[in-house]
C-alpha cells in the first residue's frame, strides 16, 4: 500500500478523513496561541472514487456490490482495459478507513469536484460562539473564480465578509488567497458554500458550526432539564445530479432540459422532464438525479438501495439503546426539498437555522435548500434490528403529463451498538406502514397547507414553531418590539412577488459588474437600472432577458422595523407554472410571523390563490398587490404568531406567502434570493442595503476591489515600429 502524506489545516481535527464506515461526532477546534480559530481551505479538483499514488497519481476505484470488495484498475495502458485488482474484501473491515481515507465517495461513480483540502463536503468548522475566526481561501482551481459565504452568520459589522461575489467582493481570481477573518456572532448549526455559480453544486460546501463546550439541548420530556449530548453529528444532505451543476444552468437557460442527461449516444434517448409536487407547483431545478448524499456518501443505483441495502457502503450514526443523539440536517443540496423518515423512531426538532425552538416530536421533517433541523433522536430500548434506515424522499409525486410519479429515494443507516446480537435486514419500509389512516403522521414544513386526505400525513407549517428561549433573553424573544401586532413607528412594509423560476416583482436580478459600495452614486457604470419603461413587467416573456435583467435592490434605513410580504402568486405563482421558493436573506435573522397558503382541491392541488392579497385574476402576475383587508396594513396583521422562531431561510408557499420581520440593525450591502441554485442564478434574487453609505463599515484599506470595467487606453504616441 502507498504512504499517504496528510497535510492539516490550523483549526481542523487531527486525523478526519474523507471516507470512514461510521461518521464521527463533531468537536470544537482548537485555537492559536493568540486565540483564534484560524482555518486554511485549499480549493482544487479531485476525482471521486480513486486514491492518491505516488507522483500525483491517482488509482481508480469500484466496489461490487454483490462482493462488498473494493477493486482498483490497472492503470498499465498495456494492460486490458477492464483488468483490476482486489483491493479490500469484504470481510477486511479494519483496513477499510485506512485504505480508503482519502477516498471521495459520493454517489459511488466517477466524477471531477471541486474540494476543500481535498475532500467534499468539506470538514465542518466547529468554534465556541463570539470566536474570532480567520478563513485563508486558497484557489487552486484551474479556471474558476469563486467565493466563500457562511450561510447562517450574521457578520455584523462585517458585510464586506458575507462572500457573495460582485455585491460584497471581488471574486478570487485563480492562483489567489484571500482571507475571510469574522467574529461566530450565530449560535448553531450553519454550513459555508460558494457563492459565485454553480460551485456549490459541485463540490464546494462544507459544514460550520457554532457551539460552546457543554453544549446542551432541551429534554423534550421533561421542559425544565437540558440534555448534555455525546454523540453530536452533522449530515450535510445533497441532491446529487447525473448532469453536472454548470450543465444544469446552461441546459435551463438554453432551453434544452429535454436532454440534460446528456445529448449524444445512450442519453440522447433518455428525455427527461421535470416533475411536480403534492400540491400541482412545480418542483424548482429538479434534475435527473444519481443518488442523495448524506455526508460524503450515497449510491447511484436506487434499486441497489431498496433490496440490497445491508450491501451497500452508506452513511451510518452510532446510538445505543435509549442514548439520545443529535443530528444537525442540513440540505446544502440544488433542487430538491427532501422528505426525511427515520424508521422505527420518532424526531424531536430542538433548533432550526440554528436557533432554539420550543421541542416539536415528529414523524417527518421536508427540508429545503439552505434550511438547516437540529433533530433530537432517542434509541429505543428493545431494538429489533441492528441498523434501522433513514429514508429520504424527493417531494416529487406528479408527472409533468400531471400523472402520477414516484419520488426518487435515498438511504443512511441508524446503527445500534449493543450487546445483544441483532439482525440486519435489507426489507426497509418505504410505505410508511406506521402512518394510517387513523393515525396519520405528522410531518414539519410541507411547502402546502396539508396533504390530500388520501395520504396517511399531516402538515405541521414551519411558521408554527416557537423560539425556544436563551440564557441572554430567556423565554422572550430577543427584541419583543419587532412582533408586536400594532402600528409601529419607523416601520417599512414591503411586499415582494416571488414568482416563475427567476423573478422579483417582474425583474430578473442581474449582478453588477462592480462592487456597489465603490460605486455610491455611479452605479450606472457597473449595473442595469430596473427600469418599467424597458421592461413590462405585466406581459414581458419570463424569458426577456434583454428588458428585465436588472440590479434588483432595496434601501432599508438603519434602525427600522422591516416587514417582509413575500408572496409568491399568479402566473408563476399557480399550480403548473409556480414554485415553492426557499427564500434566504443574507446579515439577519428574521422573526417568521406567518405563513398564508392557497384554496385546494380534494385531491390537493391548487385551486386559487390565498385570498389576505387581490390576487384574483391568476392569468396576470399580480405585482406590487397590498392586504385585501387595508386594517392589516401598518403592522397590524391577523394570524401573526406571539412567539415566533427566528430563522435566516423559510419556505414561500406556491399560491400563498411569508410574513417575516427583523431590525435593520446590521449596517451593510447584503444579499436575499431562492436557494434553489437555477432560481438564483436565473434571477431570483434581490440586494439590500442597510443604512446610508456613510453608516457602512469601511471595509480594510487593502481590500481588493478592483472587479468592474477595463476601459479602452490610450497607445503611448512614441512607440518604435519595426517591420520585418
Amino acid at each position: 500500500m502507498e504512504l499517504l502524506t496528510i497535510i492539516f489545516a490550523f483549526g481542523f481535527i487531527n486525523l478526519s478523513f474523507s471516507w470512514q464506515k461510521y461518521e464521527k461526532p463533531i468537536e470544537i477546534a482548537s485555537p492559536n496561541k493568540d486565540g483564534i480559530y484560524e482555518f486554511d481551505l485549499t480549493i482544487s479538483h479531485k476525482l471521486t472514487m480513486a486514491r492518491p499514488l505516488k507522483y500525483e497519481k491517482m488509482g481508480v476505484l469500484d466496489f461490487d456490490v454483490d462482493s462488498g470488495d473494493w477493486y482498483e484498475r490497472d492503470s498499465n495502458q498495456l494492460a486490458p482495459c477492464n483488468k483490476t485488482d482486489v483491493l479490500i474484501k469484504k470481510n477486511e473491515e479494519s483496513m477499510k478507513d485506512e485504505i480508503l481515507k482519502d477516498v471521495i465517495q459520493l454517489d459511488g461513480l466517477h466524477h471531477r469536484m471541486i474540494t476543500i483540502n481535498g475532500k467534499t463536503p468539506g470538514d465542518p468548522i466547529v468554534v465556541p460562539f463570539g470566536a474570532e475566526v480567520v478563513m485563508r481561501v486558497k484557489n487552486r482551481l484551474n479556471t474558476e473564480g469563486i467565493t466563500l459565504h457562511v450561510h447562517g452568520l450574521d457578520k455584523r459589522d462585517l458585510w464586506f465578509t458575507d462572500g457573495v461575489a460582485h455585491v460584497q467582493q471581488c471574486p478570487i481570481a485563480v492562483g489567489s488567497d484571500f482571507t475571510y477573518r469574522f467574529i461566530a456572532d450565530s449560535y448553531g448549526t450553519h454550513w459555508y458554500h460558494g457563492h459565485l455559480a454553480s460551485d456549490r453544486a459541485e463540490g464546494l460546501l462544507g459544514g460550520f458550526v457554532v457551539k460552546d463546550p457543554g453544549h446542551s439541548v432541551p429534554d423534550p420530556s421533561h421542559p425544565e432539564k437540558r440534555l448534555h449530548i455525546k454523540r453530536d453529528y452533522y449530515s450535510m444532505l445533497q441532491d446529487f445530479g447525473v448532469p453536472e451543476g454548470r450543465e444544469q444552468h446552461y441546459s435551463l437557460k438554453e432551453g434544452i432540459m429535454k436532454w440534460v442527461s446528456g445529448l449524444d449516444g445512450e442519453r440522447k434517448n433518455t428525455c427527461w422532464a421535470p416533475t411536480r409536487t403534492y400540491d400541482g407547483s412545480n418542483v424548482g431545478g429538479s434534475i435527473p438525479m444519481s443518488s442523495f448524499v448524506v455526508g460524503d456518501k450515497g449510491w447511484h443505483n436506487e434499486n441497489d438501495q431498496k433490496t440490497k441495502a445491508s450491501k451497500l457502503p452508506l452513511t451510518t450514526y452510532l446510538i445505543k439503546e435509549e442514548e439520545d443523539i443529535l443530528v444537525r440536517f442540513v440540505n446544502g443540496g440544488v433542487a430538491q426539498g427532501i422528505f426525511i423518515t427515520l424508521e422505527g423512531h420518532q424526531m424531536t426538532v430542538v433548533a432550526a437555522d440554528g436557533v432554539e425552538v420550543k421541542p416539536v416530536t415528529l414523524d417527518g421533517i421536508m427540508i429545503f435548500g439552505g434550511e438547516r433541523y437540529d433533530v433530537l433522536i432517542r434509541g429505543l430500548k428493545n431494538p429489533k434490528q441492528k441498523q434501522y434506515r433513514f429514508i429520504f424522499e424527493t417531494i416529487e409525486k406528479i408527472h409533468w403529463n400531471w400523472g402520477p410519479y414516484e419520488p426518487f429515494i435515498g438511504l443512511a443507516n441508524l446503527e445500534y451498538e449493543s450487546d445483544k446480537s441483532l439482525p440486519e435486514k435489507d426489507e426497509i419500509d418505504f410505505k410508511h406502514s406506521g402512518c394510517t389512516k387513523e393515525k396519520k403522521c405528522k410531518v414539519l414544513n410541507c411547502p402546502f397547507g396539508e396533504f390530500a386526505e388520501r395520504f396517511n400525513f399531516t402538515c405541521m407549517s414551519a411558521h408554527l414553531l416557537e423560539y425556544g428561549g436563551s440564557p441572554e433573553h430567556g423565554d422572550e424573544v430577543p427584541d419583543p418590539e419587532v412582533v408586536q401586532k400594532k402600528k409601529l413607528k419607523n416601520f417599512d412594509e414591503r411586499f415582494i412577488n416571488m414568482h416563475f423560476d427567476s423573478h422579483v416583482d417582474g425583474y430578473m436580478f442581474s449582478k453588477p459588474r462592480g462592487i456597489p459600495y465603490y460605486h455610491e452614486g455611479k452605479m450606472g457604470e457597473v449595473s442595469t437600472k430596473c427600469d418599467p419603461k424597458k421592461c413590462d413587467r405585466q406581459k414581458a416573456s419570463k424569458y426577456d432577458h434583454e428588458h428585465c435583467d436588472c440590479f434588483i435592490n432595496y434601501k432599508f434605513k438603519l434602525g427600522d422595523i422591516v416587514q417582509l410580504v413575500i408572496y409568491n402568486m399568479g402566473d408563476g405563482g399557480k399550480a403548473g407554472t409556480g414554485y415553492s421558493h426557499p427564500f434566504h436573506m443574507h446579515g439577519t435573522h428574521f422573526y417568521v410571523m406567518k405563513m398564508g397558503y392557497p384554496e385546494y382541491y380534494s385531491n390537493g392541488t391548487i385551486k386559487s390563490m390565498n385570498r389576505d392579497l387581490p390576487c384574483d385574476d391568476i392569468t396576470e402576475r399580480c405585482l406590487d398587490l397590498k392586504w385585501r383587508n387595508s386594517t392589516w396594513m401598518n403592522g397590524t396583521v391577523d394570524g401573526m404568531q406571539k412567539n415566533p422562531s427566528m430563522r435566516d431561510t423559510v419556505m414561500i408557499p406556491t399560491g400563498g406567502y411569508t410574513v417575516i420581520r427583523f431590525r435593520a440593525d446590521n449596517p451593510g450591502w447584503w444579499f436575499a434570493h431562492c436557494h434553489l441554485m437555477l432560481h438564483h442564478m436565473g434571477g431570483t434574487a434581490f440586494a439590500f442595503r442597510i443604512g446610508n453609505h456613510e453608516d457602512l463599515p469601511v471595509p480594510p484599506g487593502n481590500f481588493p476591489h478592483d472587479c468592474g470595467n477595463f476601459e479602452d487606453y490610450e497607445i503611448p504616441k512614441k512607440r518604435m515600429m519595426k517591420r520585418f
